[in-house]
């Protein structure tokens, strides 16, 4: 099947969850995120500079992008 990753706002854990491929629960999904925010190099404060805040629970577009960029599609 020829899924396509769909650039939109996304919950932080519906975005999580597509980058394990559903092989963590929802939130150890969202811990992985996270820490892989944390780890990427400048990742944190490039998205800070668009609007996210610790406890966002909405990843917008213009996050995601940079999310993708950065760590790749899941």
């Amino acid at each position: 099947m020829d899924e396509r990753f769909e650039i939109r706002p996304y919950g932080k854990s519906e975005l999580a969850m597509l980058y394990v491929k559903n092989s963590m629960t929802p939130r150890a999904a969202l811990n992985w995120l996270n820490q892989e925010i944390a780890l990427y190099p400048g990742l944190s404060e490039q998205l800070a500079l668009l609007g996210y805040r610790k406890g966002q629970r909405i990843i917008t577009i213009a996050q995601l992008r940079t999310i993708v960029e950065a760590i790749g599609a899941p």
